[in-house]
Parts: structure tokens; sequence; C-alpha cells
């Protein structure tokens, strides 16, 4: 009979997610990462990316629950709403002490309805009436997550009892950014708008991090940022909407989408025999660095390795 041995520690205490609704792998990567020098100095010098592959449909619940929940759902499901689950599952939220939530009220609701405690999970969301997918900047969604979350951290100063929530082991924090999907209905993922919001996005993580690494000051935190989905130029297939960008099928724009990891367990970089490139990555100036692709329902146990159970290495 083999001994059973303890699981080791969990190299993190905490998990951040940042998924930037409809965000394309090459937007993001290309020209080493023009539009986000902060993610690019990550990929440089602190964690590993790649490309997390998506499922048709690519829409955002399935994406979230593949992402969160580590399934994939039936498609039908997508017919049944966004906020009620057809059928309750598990998450990485659920299984979290407590995880507070950032974002749209069309994604965050999905996840707190299958807690086993809906204490569990403390959402943060603007009204539905703020995704405007036809006018104006959308970028604003994205401020207001980044804002929210530093607000959360400000309020722990004089709120003796989320200070102690925040410093309990196995807690996340989920950074649902829409700006970027809803730029890139409005004007198609290579336009400014689209470019600009990734930007936007770099630099709220940036921040994130920096108020993390300032208030915790113990290098136990994990961070991963992806997206749920992509994005086509081909535009949408009413006559009436051709140069609003689109998702939902399986073109490779649609289901290649960006995966950066770092922090606690994780791995640094890899420059010793690169691996992982093909025609598709050739351009981004990343071939000294070893890209590492996964499918999008294999993030979900990634993060519970990093944050719940054991040391995760992804060399």
């Amino acid at each position: 009979m083999q001994p059973i041995y303890p699981p080791e520690p969990a190299p993190a205490k905490r998990l951040v997610l940042a998924v930037a609704d409809g965000l394309r792998a090459d937007k993001l990567f290309q020209e080493h990462l023009k539009y986000a020098p902060f993610l690019a100095d990550v990929v440089e010098n602190k964690g590993v990316f790649g490309i997390s592959h998506t499922r048709v449909p690519t829409e955002s619940r399935p994406g979230h629950v593949a992402l969160i929940a580590g399934f994939y759902e039936d498609v039908s499901a997508v017919t049944k709403g966004w906020k009620m689950n057809p059928v309750n599952f598990d998450s990485v939220f659920n299984q979290s002490y407590k995880t507070w939530a950032f974002g749209s009220p069309d994604i965050l609701p999905m996840f707190a309805y299958g807690t086993s405690d809906k204490s569990k999970m403390d959402m943060f969301m603007y009204p539905a009436e703020s995704e405007d997918f036809a006018h104006g900047d959308a970028s604003q969604l994205d401020t207001f997550v980044f804002n929210e979350f530093e607000a959360l951290f400000n309020r722990s100063k004089t709120d003796p009892e989320l200070f102690k929530l925040l410093h309990h082991e196995k807690i996340c924090f989920f950074l649902h950014l829409l700006g970027i999907d809803t730029n890139g209905h409005s004007y198609r993922p290579y336009s400014r708008e689209y470019m600009d919001n990734i930007r936007i996005v770099d630099q709220g993580i940036k921040r994130v991090e920096s108020l993390i690494l300032d208030y915790y000051k113990d290098n136990k935190t994990a961070f991963v940022m992806t997206a749920d989905h992509g994005m086509s130029n081909r535009g949408t297939s009413s006559i009436f909407f051709t140069q609003l960008g689109s998702h939902g099928d399986g073109h490779p724009d649609n289901t290649r989408t960006p995966l950066i990891a770092w922090g606690a367990g994780i791995s640094k970089p890899s420059r010793n025999s690169p691996s992982g490139h093909d025609s598709f990555s050739m351009d981004w100036g990343l071939n000294h660095l070893s890209r590492y692709d996964v499918a999008q329902a294999d993030i979900a146990p990634l993060m519970v390795l990093i944050d719940f159970v054991i040391v995760l290495s992804l060399h």
C-alpha cells in the first residue's frame, strides 16, 4: 500500500484573474506587445505566456464557464440567458474562501448564483445600461473595475472585518473587463478604439499589481490574464451591421486568446531552447521565449493548483 502524503502547501495565498472580454491573442502580442508595455515586461521578465484555445460557441458565457468552472458548457445553455444557470456547477470561486468580483452584470451573477455559500462572493457591477455597443468609448467600463478594486482596499483601512478577509488564504479577485469587446463590436478589432482600450487594460493591470504588492508585501499572489473569446474582422451577418466586429463561430480570430501568468507558483520566462512558436506568432518578436498553449478549460485547474493545492510549474 502506497503511503499517503499531505499535499504541498499552495505557493499562492491569493489569485487575481483578469479576463479581457473579446481580446484576440494577436492583437495583444503583436509587435512585442506594442500597446501593452506592462504586460510586455511581465512576459519578458516575470512569467509565461501563450495561447488559450477556446471552443465554439465563442461567446462570453461559455468562455467564462470554461475558464472559471473548467468544463465546456452545453451550447444550449447560451439560449437560457446570461444570468441564470440551467444547471448548477462548481467553480474556482466556489472553492475559494472568498471572491471579490468586479465588472458586468451579465457575467458576475452566474458564478455567484452557484456558490455553496452566498457570502463567498461579493460583486461590484456597473448598471446594465452602461453596456452600450453602439455609442461612445467603452473603456470606461474597465476604468470602473480598476477604480472599484482600489476602493475595496482603501475601505479595508477603516473596516477591520474586510481587512481580516483580505488577509485570509485562498481568496480570489476576478476582474471582468468588457471594454475591449464592446469597442470591438462598435469599431472592429483593428480600430484605434480597440487598441487604445488594450492600453487602458494594460495600465489598469499594472495598477492592480502595484496595489497588491504594496498592500501584502509577501509575494504570495498569483496573476492570470486571459480572454473569454476573440473578435473577428468580418463583421456580423446582418447587412445593417457590416461595420461591427463579431464572434461566436470557430474562426481562429475568435478561438485564439492570450494567456499570461505570473507571480507565486508560476515559472519565470524560458529562454533556453524556446519552443511552441509557429507561423501565427513569428512576427510578435517573442521567439526568444517559449510559448505555452492550453485548452481554455484547463485554466481553471491551473488556477486551483496555484492557489489551493500544490506547486505548479509550466515547464
